[in-house]
């Protein structure tokens, strides 16, 4: 079944670029479910050796076994950050959760629809994009700072970082943050999918109000459901995945604040400290974006749907519309504890500023 936007294409002889059709499925997502929870035994058991080899790493750079024996904080944070993401990930993004999110999305039953293809796969197409530069930034200063760090020092911990741990963990984090973009855009597609049919529905009712179909506003109220379902059930694994990356974002922030305004360093360092603080603000940009972005979108149907109210005095189609108006806003969760909203972020990063102007106290 063509959808309209397609046929009006037809219409104006326009060529129509082939979208595949809409999918969470990649080369990030089989290999994380290959090392899931629910795989087989050589899954796991790759699992078990990639966790023992960040880790041998994380806990030589943890623990200084030189002359005088130290603990290091900074990478304390990183050791905990880095197996709580990948703990994260075994547990709960396994087979289990992804047939269920593929199911919410099939009973939607809106993957014919040309427009919802070429929204999905065009955002997806630009948000890559977007991370394999700035995972390239970071992966140059992952291994080049190192390099002038110990300045021709044959170090085997060296080595085994720059040839092992830094190749290994930057694949790792390029899967998760495909994987999490994919997840966030189907929940977009989603809600972008009622939020056109409802302005398409005021449109033709300023034209006509008799145009007004209590089984298109039924239908549409119930698609508006499945996409709460579904994105309630992508919220349990982006939930954590919130609260650990903001958490670590932020700390890294402050960190590389203190370095950069406090502590004396050369020309090199301040350079690679300003673009990996640059990098770090793109990461908070982007993820902010994507999962405000989905909540925006289910306020902007639920005013739509307002509006459609003060188009018609037919009490069914009055009482069907404060059904609609009556539902829960969609939207993902920070750790489980609120709603990611444009208030609650804009919280966030008034604490992290205030944060930031205190520490010159923290510096005395």
């Amino acid at each position: 079944m063509p959808s309209i936007n397609m046929q009006q294409c037809f219409v104006r002889n326009e060529e129509l670029k082939h979208y595949p059709k809409v999918s969470i499925e990649s080369i990030p997502s089989k290999f994380q479910l290959f090392i899931s929870s629910t795989s087989n035994i050589y899954g796991k058991c790759l699992f078990v050796l990639i966790m023992l080899v960040i880790n041998l790493f994380y806990c030589r750079e943890l623990l200084s076994l030189d002359a005088v024996f130290s603990f290091k904080l900074s990478a304390f944070i990183q050791l905990l950050y880095g197996n709580c993401l990948y703990m994260v990930f075994y547990f709960r993004y396994n087979r289990n959760l992804v047939k269920q999110i593929n199911d919410h999305w099939n009973s939607l039953q809106i993957d014919y629809d040309y427009e919802t293809r070429k929204y999905f796969w065009t955002h997806t197409a630009i948000y890559r994009r977007l991370l394999y530069v700035l995972y390239t930034l970071f992966f140059i200063i992952s291994c080049f700072h190192p390099i002038f760090l110990y300045n021709g020092q044959h170090n085997i911990v060296i080595y085994f970082y720059l040839l092992v741990c830094s190749p290994l963990s930057l694949f790792n984090r390029i899967c998760w943050n495909c994987i999490y973009f994919g997840l966030i855009h189907l929940a977009q597609t989603a809600v972008e999918f009622n939020l056109v049919k409802l302005k398409k529905m005021l449109h033709e009712s300023r034209k006509d109000e008799k145009s007004l179909n209590i089984n298109a506003i039924k239908n549409i109220r119930h698609k508006y459901l499945l996409s709460c379902r579904l994105v309630d059930k992508i919220n349990e694994i982006v939930s954590p995945l919130q609260f650990l990356i903001f958490t670590n974002l932020i700390a890294n922030a402050c960190q590389l604040s203190y370095s950069l305004l406090y502590n004396e360093q050369n020309e090199l360092d301040k350079l690679l400290g300003n673009i990996q603080m640059g990098s770090i603000l793109m990461h908070i940009l982007l993820y902010t974006h994507l999962t405000v972005k989905v909540h925006k979108k289910s306020q902007e149907s639920l005013a739509f749907v307002y509006k459609l109210s003060l188009k018609t005095n037919s009490m069914r189609l009055l009482n069907e519309i404060s059904l609609f108006l009556n539902h829960n806003e969609i939207g993902f969760t920070f750790g489980g504890m609120f709603l990611l909203t444009t208030s609650s972020l804009s919280t966030l990063f008034s604490i992290l500023t205030t944060i930031i102007i205190a520490l010159p106290t923290f510096a005395k």
